[in-house]
């Protein structure tokens, strides 16, 4: 794709320069891409950081050439940004709402998965385009796409060409899928802001709740309540009574939790055990010394069941261990798992309920969207008990919910080291909430504010802590963090950072080298953390100075995990 033209003449010396080499080829045309949509690409580049060149690519996959973009775009009658707050079936009513206001224009509505389009375009009838259709037929939706009042996609074919738009919808906004999680790394809400305000049209943001940096007032109590109450069951020790019986052994389906399970089971019904991390144990520690089991890299090892043997991994899956592995500190190999993954749940529920028929949903066992819908169509049976992590939600239908729905162990996604990890805890609570009759969450610390949330949703009082910690750090909505990362060998790790450090309006924080996944054990991934105000960003200055360096620099805007 060709974004601009130069003189060789004047570039010989950066040819000669460049670290590739240039081969013969043929260019053949196969469009010109209108004019505003080179704009929102150059904004989209500026926001990144990112080439623009790479931006065109993610904007314009290679399917939307077959079909020629409209020769005019119409634009609206001014771009206008709302938010939709509220649990899934009021906004679905509110979709409803703008999409029968639209009149003869298009209301593009994305959604973060395809299971999710599919069921949002089931409503109203509307066009779907989505990365696990083949290519005949995407090739068939972007016709239909044309004269279609409404077309439901997928992230990455939001950009689809469409010669009248009244309005986007962005539903889930909060949702992980809208994040490109490899270079040139994108946020694709950002994205279709970008595309609203160039054609001048209505962006809708739905989510219960919203992102802090989305909502109007981030502090603010949520105005509705989810339409089906949660119970908290405490594990949690009472300290001040000196003849309290002594703590029964951990389990990862505690008793209380087991016997709504087998009820649930006796009355035919349907329940899903929400494990929060995949695997056996997310991490495990030394009974002698109390080191927990780390990497060469500092990062921990969750134990896990690979060719149904026990080993040590990471959570990428990079670094894997025999499950002899000793500790590094002092070589017991007296080791112990804590925490609950999905793999341990199984293990007790298939023990406790032999003759109840239990899934498993996870990244370990669903590798493909086929696989993933092989596995969703067991949800339906009566005496079925699903155990997957909160990749399995979106497949469970809010509009027929299952009896009954718990999350094993809230502490294990309050304890991940992600900034957002208590607002996405709530929110993982709440939309449980929306898809079973009931809905139970274990935990030891029933006191923490985001526990308290569940049980009383109108109160502000998580909201009001959440954003004041995110002030005291520079936080969005404090602030944008941009984590700047390197790959390559030690020598040109230490080139690329004071080129880095030569652009950089404020000092750096550098996070400590690790291995670079799927490459050559000499090559390392450093990372640099660059922190400006809520105001600062983007500065083109920056932007232009990150995007022109070497392709093994790569640039995140507020990603949740800064390694």
């Amino acid at each position: 794709m060709v974004v601009g033209c130069a003189n060789v003449r004047e570039t010989k010396a950066a040819l000669k320069a460049a670290p590739f080499p240039l081969r013969a080829g043929t260019p053949r045309t196969e469009g010109k891409i209108p004019v505003s949509y080179q704009k929102i690409a150059r904004e989209i580049a500026f926001w990144h950081a990112a080439p623009l060149g790479d931006i065109f690519r993610v904007l314009i996959p290679e399917i939307f050439t077959r079909e020629k973009f409209p020769a005019r775009l119409a634009r609206g009658a001014g771009a206008r940004r709302f938010f939709i707050e509220k649990p899934y079936q009021k906004r679905v009513e509110e979709y409803k709402k703008i999409i029968s206001q639209a009149g003869e224009g298009c209301v593009l509505l994305v959604a973060p998965t395809a299971v999710e389009a599919r069921r949002l375009a089931q409503e109203w009838g509307g066009t779907v385009l989505t990365g696990e259709q083949s290519a005949r037929q995407k090739t068939r939706a972007l016709r239909e796409a044309r004269g279609a009042r409404l077309v439901v996609t997928t992230p990455a074919y939001s950009f689809l060409p469409l010669e009248k738009i009244k309005a986007v919808i962005i539903e889930r906004e909060s949702a992980a899928g809208y994040e490109r999680l490899t270079a040139p790394f994108l946020d694709w809400r950002i994205a279709l802001r970008f595309l609203a305000q160039e054609r001048r049209i209505k962006i809708v943001e739905g989510d219960y709740p919203l992102r802090l940096e989305t909502r109007r007032v981030a502090g603010a109590a949520l105005a509705y309540s989810p339409d089906h109450s949660l119970e908290v069951v405490s594990l949690a020790r009472d300290k001040q009574k000196r003849n309290a019986p002594p703590p029964e052994p951990f389990s990862a389906v505690p008793p209380s939790l087991l016997k709504v399970l087998a009820e649930t089971m006796a009355r035919e019904g349907r329940a899903f055990v929400c494990a929060m991390r995949r695997g056996y144990a997310p991490a495990v520690v030394c009974r002698d010394c109390g080191a927990t089991v780390r990497d060469a890299q500092g990062r921990t090892l969750s134990l896990a069941t690979l060719n149904k043997k026990r080993v040590f991994r990471t959570a990428d899956g990079a670094v894997i261990r025999d499950a002899r592995t000793v500790c590094d500190v002092c070589g017991s190999w007296n080791l112990l798992p804590l925490g609950v993954g999905v793999e341990r749940v199984m293990e007790e529920l298939t023990r406790a309920l032999p003759h109840t028929r239990i899934l498993r949903f996870d990244a370990d066992t669903i590798k493909t969207p086929a696989a993933a819908r092989r596995a969703a169509a067991g949800f339906p049976h009566p005496r079925t008990i699903i155990v997957g992590t909160p990749m399995a939600i979106p497949w469970i239908d809010p509009r027929a919910p299952i009896d009954f729905a718990a999350i094993a162990s809230a502490d294990s996604l309050l304890a991940l080291p992600f900034w957002r990890a208590r607002e996405r805890f709530i929110r993982l609570a709440f939309a449980l909430a929306e898809r079973s009759e009931r809905t139970l969450v274990v935990t030891r610390r029933p006191d923490d504010t985001t526990v308290k949330t569940l049980l009383a949703p109108r109160s502000n009082e998580f909201f009001k802590e959440e954003d004041s910690l995110r002030a005291l750090v520079g936080y969005p909505p404090h602030g944008h963090i941009l984590t700047i990362r390197v790959r390559g060998t030690p020598s040109t790790l230490e080139k690329d950072e004071k080129l880095i450090r030569s652009v950089s309006p404020s000092p750096l924080i550098r996070l400590p080298d690790r291995l670079a996944r799927g490459t050559k054990k000499t090559l390392r991934l450093r990372t640099l953390i660059l922190k400006r105000g809520p105001q600062a960003w983007p500065e083109r200055d920056i932007s232009r100075a990150l995007a022109a360096l070497s392709p093994r620099v790569s640039v995140e805007i507020n990603p949740e995990s800064l390694w």
